[in-house]
């Protein structure tokens, strides 16, 4: 499973744009955090099975009992992970082509699911009381919605780059051709 993962990442890092790259491997980050939280909640449920009374499952309780560990944003980080993955993955590459309306829209999405628990949470539901940290996510992603509409702002009046004009909607075929014929135009120019 772990080896067809890793091939599925080699091909998709072989057609993505190098300048994404970052975008893709922070996404990924939640489903490691998601194989991280259960590893730990596997490994310490067998610990406490093998010195405690027999056919006892602690895995209910086990995340209350690890008191000298906090791994409170591992666990907030690991809900929703396959969601997680998208919204951070989307946010990251339309910011780095710096389309903010595109990444405002992903960053209002991904606030509304953090609102109901989709994501960033282990419990669904409407999130807003104080022992949930689905309202401290949502927050967080509206407050990036109104950053991007800053920078929109600010990029209309010509204070910071325009938007990547790179196509990002080809399929992979059309993607290394245009990127072959890009590098022929390039080794054009420098012969030039």
């Amino acid at each position: 499973m772990v080896f067809i993962g890793l091939i599925i990442c080699t091909d998709t890092l072989s057609i993505t744009p190098k300048r994404h790259y970052p975008a893709f491997l922070l996404g990924i980050m939640s489903v490691v955090a998601d194989w991280a939280q259960g590893t730990i909640i596997n490994g310490v449920s067998t610990a406490y099975s093998n010195f405690t009374i027999s056919n006892t499952h602690f895995s209910p309780n086990v995340t209350s009992a690890i008191s000298s560990f906090s791994y409170r944003g591992l666990i907030n980080f690991a809900g929703g992970s396959q969601l997680q993955c998208i919204f951070i993955t989307a946010i990251m590459m339309y910011m780095t082509d710096r389309k903010f309306i595109h990444a405002a829209i992903w960053s209002f999405l991904a606030g509304i699911f953090a609102l109901f628990g989709l994501i960033n949470s282990t419990t669904v539901g409407i999130l807003v009381k104080k022992n949930d940290d689905g309202w401290r996510f949502t927050i967080s992603y509206m407050s990036m919605v109104i950053l991007f509409g800053l920078l929109e702002f600010a990029q209309r009046k010509k204070w910071i780059k325009e938007q990547e004009t790179e196509p990002d909607d080809l399929s992979s075929v059309e993607w290394i051709e245009w990127e072959k014929q890009q590098k022929l135009k390039l080794s054009n120019i420098t012969i030039s």
